[in-house]
């Protein structure tokens, strides 16, 4: 059986001044240094959130920029596009009618060349022929030279 005497109260006595004795030295402290943890902890939590939203806003903000940019430069390439076919085909017009004044122009020429070879050619005929004709006849004939 227990015995309630002095030393019980002594021992009640010395429990109790190491429990406050631990209670400032150990508890609080220990407790403290918990608290702050978890509030860093969840100032982390707090800021990742943040983060990671702020970065899905750049994100987003970056794909529309560029979005918008690849709009402007398709538009831009096909008014180029468009602009450099024009020329194009203005160079190729102006090429065809140049091409056609000196087809005509050579056309003449190629004729009056032509029209004078004839008459050359028509002038030695008559005279080749009339030379043909002396000789097989074995006398002069009207015309030959």
């Amino acid at each position: 059986m227990i015995n309630v005497n002095f030393t019980l109260l002594v021992q009640l006595a010395n429990f109790l001044i190491l429990l406050v004795v631990l209670n400032f030295l150990l508890f609080r402290p220990i407790l403290k240094v918990l608290d702050e943890r978890e509030k860093l902890v969840r100032e982390s939590a707090e800021l990742k959130e943040r983060l990671g939203t702020l970065a899905q806003e750049n994100i987003q903000e970056y794909e529309s920029k560029l979005h918008t940019a690849k709009q402007e430069s398709m538009a831009m390439r096909s008014g180029h596009r468009s602009e450099a076919m024009a020329l194009f085909r203005e160079a190729v017009q102006n090429t065809k009618i140049e091409n056609v004044g000196e087809l005509d122009k050579a056309r003449a020429a190629l004729a009056a060349e032509a029209e004078s070879s004839r008459k050359v050619l028509k002038a030695e005929a008559e005279g080749l022929a009339g030379r043909i004709a002396s000789k097989l006849m074995g006398r002069a004939v009207g015309g030959g030279s």
